[in-house]
């Protein structure tokens, strides 16, 4: 076979591959759509869906593909199809021990007798499902209760789902030793494009640099919500009690502010501000039957897709209907035709700050170019896309936003800020810390003499002095994430901060400290014109942004000082 013959063949199976990518997609996300939030049907099935297209879990394809990434790692398409099909391999050959432990994890019981914990009609509960106790630890003020709770918890699980959760550790990557990538940090560091242990570096300077500021706020509020000493007492029990429990009168009255029924005018009037045409773009559906479904979307995303006029087109669904999905959610079934935004209004800072980061989201999607292919619009990992949605999440930090467009006072502006603020502080800690300890973890992970023995104390250290809440050895079976997903969180924040910092350096006016960019126009041509070119390498955004380094995070912690400190 000559060397052109081969190429145009390769070139034949990669768009094949990328068509059943793209048709697989639209199928899930519409039957995703169909089930969770319309309830027209009544069960999902992926599996009827994945078997149309056998391709995408073939060997043969696995194995092709993998050979062309190995002769050119570089080529971001590939190396994007590469990571789909490799992830779908992988868990093809795990899939039984991987229904094991997660049907193991959601029939987990805890016993939960003698701790005085009450349902609503007053009776006592006497036993929870695992995934139910991270509510209970929220609403149980009783510091010994919550700590009796989260103990009992930590204890069943180590005893019953540590062990399957190490198996599939291991298993996974013996698996990526055994296809040659015995490095783990490395194939995933090549991969994701992400620069992992300069990540781990930039984890430790951002808690070794905010580390007094965040010992004095953090301190004080957990002293104002337990009364107890935050160095003394404060466990992983108590984070979710502290951070999301009761609010204060004075957070109960701005909570207020954001009724349900003004989510969506005021995120319209805010992008429509903007110049994103939100108002427009984000059509309410409310659909009663699947023909309607059909006709309305399912054609007229097709028709759109074979002709030259691109429909840009959001897909709201805000109807509160029985049994839908309470959390937003976006699902790009196409771009930039099909993109599903479904939110059950409940109100409240949180609720509208959840809607704000979807929107964001599907904006991207909205205005990519839909020339793009499918891997350069929609594959590739999540950190630019979840910039964009950080981005508008980050308006509720936004004093003058707050003020000017959501209505509130200047001084509950600077409570809602300061709270969210020392928040946000709370979870970059956690995840540079949890960045700086998947490194130890997988750093000579397919080595002979490699143990995990040590890896829990590890976890221990890294995250309690990070959390300033003491976290337990054996909780980091509970903790692990596939892959260095983390990875793509931890850039985000810091690609978000430089985003946020180029847009009130060149769009915002210099009185406001530039916080008043959400109200130009201009902005929002410059938002248009990054999301155009689809889900862009994170180092390519960092250098449209004058910074060339997604991993500097100096804007980040600008940023956070200004917030925290109400500079």
């Amino acid at each position: 076979m000559s060397t052109a013959t081969a190429t145009q063949s390769d070139q034949a199976f990669l768009e094949a591959l990328e068509k059943a990518f793209s048709d697989s997609n639209k199928d899930f996300a519409r039957a995703y759509y169909l089930f969770a939030t319309a309830k027209l049907s009544e069960t999902y099935n992926s599996q009827e869906i994945y078997a149309k297209y056998p391709m995408l879990s073939d060997e043969e394809t696995f194995q092709r593909l993998k050979k062309l990434y190995d002769q050119n790692p570089d080529n971001e398409e590939t190396k994007r199809l590469f990571t789909s099909v490799l992830g779908t391999f992988i868990g093809s050959q795990l899939a039984s021990l991987s229904d094991a432990f997660q049907n193991a994890k959601n029939q987990l019981k805890i016993d939960a007798s003698g701790l005085g914990l009450k349902q609503a009609d007053g009776s006592d509960v006497k036993e929870l499902l695992y995934e139910d106790v991270s509510e209970w630890l929220k609403k149980t003020a009783h510091k010994p209760t919550r700590q009796a709770l989260y103990d009992r918890m930590a204890e069943a699980y180590t005893a019953q789902l540590s062990g399957q959760f190490i198996a599939l550790f291991q298993q996974e990557n013996r698996m990526l030793a055994d296809l040659g990538y015995a490095d783990v940090i490395h194939f995933y560091a090549q991969t994701s494009g992400h620069n992992l242990k300069k990540l781990g570096e930039n984890g430790k300077k951002l808690v070794d640099e905010t580390e007094a500021l965040y010992a004095r706020l953090m301190g004080d509020h957990y002293h104002q919500v337990t009364g107890l000493d935050f160095s003394k007492d404060a466990t992983r029990a108590d984070i979710s009690y502290v951070l999301h429990g009761k609010a204060s009168e004075e957070m109960e009255g701005i909570n207020q502010k954001f009724p349900q029924s003004r989510l969506v005018p005021l995120a319209r009037q805010t992008f429509d501000g903007l110049g994103l045409n939100f108002s427009q773009l984000a059509q309410e559906v409310n659909f009663t039957d699947h023909p309607s479904f059909e006709q309305e979307v399912v054609a007229k995303t097709e028709n759109a897709l074979s002709g030259e006029a691109p429909l840009r087109r959001i897909l709201l669904d805000i109807a509160n209907r029985e049994g839908k999905r309470s959390r937003a959610y976006v699902y790009p079934a196409a771009v930039p035709s099909e993109i599903y935004l479904s939110v059950k209004p409940e109100g409240g800072l949180d609720d509208y700050s959840a809607f704000f980061h979807e929107s964001g989201h599907a904006q991207h999607f909205a205005y990519e170019n839909p020339k793009l292919s499918f891997a350069m619009a929609l594959m590739g990992n999540n950190t630019t896309t979840e910039t964009y949605a950080y981005l508008f999440q980050n308006l509720f930090m936004n004093a003058h936003w707050l003020v000017h467009m959501a209505g509130l006072s200047k001084e509950q502006a600077q409570m809602a800020v300061k709270k969210r603020a020392l928040e946000d502080l709370y979870m970059l800690r956690r995840y540079a810390s949890k960045m700086q300890f998947e490194l130890a973890l997988f750093e000579g992970v397919n080595h002979a003499g490699y143990e995990l023995k040590d890896k829990g104390s590890i976890y221990a250290s890294l995250l309690s002095r990070g959390c300033g809440f003491q976290y337990d050895a054996e909780g980091w079976t509970r903790d692990v994430d596939a892959g260095f997903y983390v990875a793509d969180y931890f850039t985000a924040w810091s690609l978000e901060a430089q985003l946020r910092e180029y847009l009130c350096q060149h769009f915002g006016s210099s009185d406001t400290a530039g916080e008043d960019w959400y109200a130009n126009p201009a902005a929002g041509t410059f938002l248009k014109t990054l999301w155009a070119d689809g889900n862009i390498p994170q180092q390519e955004l960092s250098a449209r942004l004058g910074y060339n380094d997604p991993t500097e995070v100096g804007p980040l912690l600008r940023l956070m000082e200004h917030n925290l400190n109400g500079r």
